[in-house]
């Protein structure tokens, strides 16, 4: 670009203060800052705002009311509901939503007249709602009159016509109202757009975007397919993008990085879903004593989930050879979004584990990535329908998993001992690149950082 060029502008907008982590905190848009004119506004229920107030370009909040989210929401359930034939995840969150008699008497017995009496109650008008959302004349009518009823948001309807952008880019969940509304006003500004999605699952597990961008930007070539089979988006529109989060760990992966501990362990890392863990804590406890000469005296570091969903309240240790990782302990309480521990801490915990064990969860990617095994427990728990079988059996992400020699499975908690033990004894026999290979499917990396292969593919799309 010539030195007198005007450059063109963008607008990125901010919606959560996991984005200010992923996106913000790792100067995953530096190489976009050097090249154009980029300007940025929040969601004004992000919390760390530090770092985004100090760009340069910074424009303030703006705000989207309670009633306007609720009816949003509504339009994703319905949606979710009637293409559940297009995922499977979608019937598994359809299944999450409908109360079971399975979560009523899983829980504290002096409230268990309440939830059985909610039960009772919402059963049948879930059911209802279910068969009248199944009527195609209906559907269509409730939807129209949902989406008829919403106006995008004022405040960045208002400071989008106030500049002259080239691109808005929306880091994204795929389930985010500020995105249908971006979509909304800059399609009426013939003006294009590119989400950035944030998460492995977040175009086959959510909802249907029923206001789609200009551009995806996708983690690798199984969510390309999500993005074209499940969310109809023209092929061309997709770009294989990746996770800015992770490239660290692909700088450090080779490297000798300190050690937090002075023993040996395994790395159990907790789910968001509501999953009783403790169990599978206990029993890996006991192997672990029994084993204690084979298995080298070994410990496990239980890392819970910062954002779960259950309401077990975190402990020090869990068993004669577990101890919870210091890091979560200081926040254990914390389930929010403006928990966002350090991705700095992550590499040196992941890197000297033996190997990792736990549900189903992003932290398998980040385990491939370290060239680690990982034992995943798909158990049932016998108490939950978000248990790790059911993840196992819905989710779609998790599709092909079983073909990643890297991974041992336990689907039965009698058969935990079993792939444990040979998690142990498999775990300095990798092959590098056939792991790459396969992660490969699930998480595009190429030999360029993330900020650069963004800016290369926003490049793309300004020249259409």
């Amino acid at each position: 670009m010539a030195a007198n060029a005007k450059k063109e502008k963008i607008l990125i907008v901010i919606s959560s203060d996991l984005f200010i982590r992923n996106y913000i905190n790792t100067n995953a848009l530096h190489s976009l800052e050097n090249e154009f004119d980029c300007h940025y506004v929040g969601n004004i229920n992000i919390s760390i705002r530090q770092d985004l107030e100090n760009k340069p370009n910074f424009h303030g909040y703006y705000e989207i009311d309670e009633l306007t989210q609720r009816k949003h929401q509504k339009i994703f359930d319905a949606m979710m509901y009637k293409f559940r034939h297009k995922s499977k995840s979608f019937l598994f969150r359809v299944m999450r939503q409908t109360p079971h008699l399975r979560t009523v008497f899983y829980g504290p017995k002096s409230r268990l007249h309440l939830r059985l009496l909610k039960w009772v109650l919402m059963k049948p008008l879930i059911l209802l709602k279910k068969l009248l959302l199944d009527k195609n004349f209906i559907y269509h009518r409730y939807l129209n009159f949902l989406k008829n009823s919403i106006q995008p948001n004022d405040e960045l309807k208002k400071h989008i016509h106030q500049y002259n952008y080239n691109l808005v880019i929306f880091p994204s969940s795929a389930y985010d109202v500020d995105g249908i509304d971006l979509v909304t006003i800059c399609n009426a500004q013939n003006l294009k757009t590119l989400f950035l999605v944030d998460n492995w699952d977040n175009l086959s597990s959510k909802s249907i975007l029923w206001k789609k961008p200009s551009y995806i930007g996708v983690w690798g070539n199984q969510s390309k397919a999500h993005a074209i089979e499940i969310q109809g988006f023209d092929p061309k529109k997709v770009l294989l993008q990746g996770t800015p989060r992770f490239d660290q760990y692909f700088e450090n992966r080779n490297q000798t990085i300190e050690n937090y501990f002075d023993f040996n362990y395994i790395l159990f890392v907790g789910t968001a879903l509501n999953f009783d863990e403790e169990r599978a804590l206990q029993v890996i406890d006991e192997i672990l004593e029994n084993n204690k000469d084979s298995l080298n005296n070994l410990k496990l570091i239980y890392r819970p989930h910062p954002w779960r969903q259950n309401n077990c309240i975190v402990r020090e240790s869990y068993g004669k050879n577990i101890i919870t990782d210091p890091q979560i302990l200081i926040s254990s309480n914390d389930k929010s979004t403006k928990n966002q521990p350090d991705l700095d801490y992550y590499p040196s915990l992941i890197s000297n584990a033996e190997f990792l064990v736990g549900g189903l969860t992003t932290m398998l990617i980040e385990g491939l990535i370290f060239y680690k095994q990982f034992l995943a427990i798909v158990h049932d728990d016998k108490k939950l329908v978000t248990n790790m079988r059911n993840a196992w059996d819905y989710f779609e992400h998790f599709n092909g998993l079983d073909k990643v020699h890297s991974i041992q499975f336990s689907f039965d908690e009698n058969d935990l001992e079993r792939a444990l033990l040979k998690s142990w004894s498999q775990r300095g026999l990798i092959n590098k690149s056939e792991i790459d290979n396969n992660r490969e499917w699930y998480l595009y990396k190429d030999e360029k950082q993330y900020k650069d292969r963004l800016l290369e593919n926003v490049k793309i799309i300004l020249n259409h």
